[in-house]
């Protein structure tokens, strides 16, 4: 079920385009929406992560972001206002915080039930969403994460591409997945990409993919194996063939030098398409 969605925004273009896209969700799930901004302030401006402030006599600094978080919050009044979500609830707020820091501390506490952002945010002081931040979230967030470019008020899906290697053990992401199937009424299409350096034989991918759809239930869907050079354009390509409406993949949050050496796929669609992504990350 799906009953909060949160939905950071920077009041780009970007991030407008993700609020219209999750009041459709809404419209269909009875969800509410927190739209979110956090405003980061320079280290001793007097400023705690709650937003309280440390009075601290002619300090033009503190004046400076009491002015900027004035602002944030008529940016955001004018955001939702100028946003047509009638019956569908809507809950603003601002804090004063790191944009990652923040995001991951609404998640747990609000027991957020899916994220949507823009993929790419403004720059200057409110950057806010720009590749490493969103990034951060798809690789760690607790809930489904679904990124967006495009403007797509209805967001009416009908195909949706669920890209994995069908070899870890995938239970918690796809149930998820079947989530946003029903949701939509939409068609799966299951899809391996084989690549030359990890070659199998199409019958045995095939059988995979068979077994993963009869072991988890799956109802309306294709089985499909793609060949390309590698798994990310194999995924692009095949989705755009499929003229999908929405790619699904679960990522395993990998940080550090793992992440560094493996890359995630994942979060390069995030970067590299303008079909919406919808990624799980399975810790």
């Amino acid at each position: 079920m799906i009953k909060r969605i949160l939905v950071p925004t920077d009041f780009s273009e970007q991030a407008r385009s993700a609020f219209e896209v999750a009041i459709a969700i809404a419209r269909k799930t009875g969800a509410g929406i927190k739209l979110l901004h956090a405003v980061e302030v320079p280290y001793g401006s007097g400023f705690s992560a709650t937003g309280d402030l440390t009075l601290q006599p002619d300090n033009m600094e503190q004046v400076f972001v009491l002015q900027l978080l004035e602002k944030t919050k008529a940016d955001m009044a004018k955001l939702v206002n100028s946003t047509e979500h009638r019956g569908v609830e809507v809950v603003q707020q601002v804090e004063v915080n790191r944009p990652i820091n923040q995001i991951r501390r609404t998640i747990k506490e609000d027991g957020v039930d899916l994220v949507v952002m823009g993929s790419k945010g403004s720059s200057g002081l409110d950057e806010f969403l720009v590749g490493s931040n969103t990034e951060k979230v798809v690789r760690t967030a607790d809930c489904p994460v679904l990124t967006v470019k495009g403007r797509d008020p209805e967001f009416i899906v009908k195909e949706i591409v669920l890209a994995s290697d069908f070899k870890r053990e995938i239970k918690h992401a796809m149930e998820r997945f079947k989530t946003f199937q029903a949701l939509f009424g939409a068609r799966m299409h299951l899809v391996y990409i084989n690549t030359p350096g990890a070659f199998e034989s199409s019958s045995n991918i095939s059988q995979k993919l068979e077994h993963t759809a009869q072991k988890y239930g799956l109802q309306n869907y294709t089985i499909n194996v793609y060949n390309d050079v590698i798994e990310e354009d194999g995924i692009l390509h095949f989705a755009e063939e499929i003229r999908a409406d929405m790619i699904m993949m679960a990522t395993h949050g990998r940080t550090g030098l793992a992440h560094l050496l493996s890359g995630s796929i994942a979060e390069d669609l995030v970067n590299h398409t303008n079909i919406p992504v919808l990624t799980f990350c399975m810790k």
